[in-house]
């Protein structure tokens, strides 16, 4: 009998004590807020939660790799609005320089302007973040890109970087240089004009298109008067056409479509290429050398009005470039915004989804927990009464 009675109250000892890891395991679901705190308590939920948390993890990355997006591209649209309105500011100059009333003085001061232009443009191109990172440099951030060393030089490389924003998306963070400032289409896009340097003549173009239906067929052509009504294309010795002349009339040829004023003298010539790249500083530094030509005399205004018409199409091509590449841009910011919005409305439902697992129902908790205390009182209770009962309380 003495053996069975210490048994059971072994047993209940063990009652109490799970009572009571059962009362502080709910107490501290209480104190939480949390319904799950160890896998033990929901193995399966806590897999589950385990998963979600890892998908609100993997989304709080996305965000942080969005905003380092955001404001590389943001930098880059600013330097690119600049770049833009330096360029526009350099075609305003050509056209004023353009007028007749310009005297060699005049131009001299806007040869000044406009290399001021020029300088402030090498700076938006060598535009840094605020860790000291180029914006232009491709994967070389470290490394100025545009070196000035005679002629303008790209030393960065062709990289582009980006950020993973979603599990199924990156979004590319910058342009290397050598896109957006030094690969811009020259002349009309297509073809460009020059005038010889022997010209005698008061011809210029005008104007220079493409022929409607008819490709422009790359190579480079000649474009000779043989009087100041006749002309001829050729390439090489090969003349591909030819025809009379009158100032304002076309010259068509090989898909090109040629307006020229002035009278020509005879051996007058005009060399036509296929176009090339050309950067941007090239641009803006050619339309400064123009500036400095000879105009005393009619030949020499029909060359340099060739030369203003030839840098009014070279900058129209370099502000339609970076145009383009400021629209990307403004294309990429605006991907960005619609991704987070998009992983902020996954994130809700990620949160949502966690709280459904791993949240306390307090209203139940709280009954449970009042039960528990009845419960486990009573026992403590009924085990101390049991302890001081003797033969005498039978008896």
């Amino acid at each position: 009998m003495r053996i069975a009675s210490n048994v059971y109250q072994l047993q209940w000892l063990a009652s109490i004590q799970r009572q009571q890891a059962e009362l502080a395991a709910i107490q501290d679901q209480v104190s939480s807020g949390r319904r799950i705190s160890t896998a033990a308590d929901d193995p399966a939920g806590a897999a589950q939660g385990l998963l979600l948390q890892q998908g609100l993890d993997r989304l709080e990355n996305f965000g942080t790799n969005a905003e380092t997006a955001r404001r590389r591209l943001a930098l880059e649209e600013g330097s690119l609005s600049q770049a833009t309105d330096a360029l526009n500011r350099v075609r305003e100059l050509a056209i004023q320089a353009a007028a007749g009333t310009q005297t060699q003085e005049s131009r001299r001061a806007i040869a000044a302007e406009a290399q001021e232009l020029l300088t402030g443009l090498l700076n938006t191109a060598n535009a840094q973040d605020g860790e000291g990172r180029y914006l232009f440099a491709g994967n070389l951030v470290q490394t100025r890109p545009f070196i000035l060393s005679g002629t303008v030089q790209y030393a960065g490389d062709s990289g582009t970087r980006s950020q993973r924003v979603a599990d199924a998306r990156t979004v590319q963070e910058g342009d290397p240089g050598s896109a957006v400032f030094m690969q811009i289409p020259s002349g009309n896009g297509s073809y460009t004009i020059s005038p010889g340097a022997g010209n005698a003549g008061t011809a210029s173009w005008s104007s220079a298109t493409v022929a409607n239906g008819s490709p422009f067929v790359p190579g480079t052509y000649t474009v000779a008067f043989t009087s100041a009504t006749a002309w001829e294309a050729r390439s090489g010795a090969v003349v591909v056409a030819s025809g009379t002349y009158a100032p304002g009339e076309t010259i068509s040829f090989q898909g090109a479509s040629i307006e020229f004023q002035g009278t020509p003298a005879a051996g007058d010539q005009f060399t036509v290429a296929s176009a090339r790249f050309q950067d941007a500083f090239r641009t803006v530094q050619d339309f400064i050398t123009t500036l400095g030509t000879n105009t005393g005399n009619a030949a020499g205004r029909a060359t340099f009005q060739s030369q203003i018409n030839a840098s009014l199409q070279n900058l129209d091509q370099a502000l339609q470039h970076v145009s383009n590449f400021r629209s990307q841009v403004g294309a990429r910011l605006a991907s960005i915004d619609q991704q987070l919005d998009n992983n902020a409305d996954v994130a809700l439902e990620l949160k949502r989804s966690l709280s459904a697992i791993q949240d306390l129902d307090y209203a139940t908790a709280i009954s449970k927990l009042e039960q528990q205390l009845t419960s486990l009182e009573a026992a403590q209770k009924a085990y101390a009464r049991t302890q001081s009962f003797s033969l005498f309380d039978v008896l």
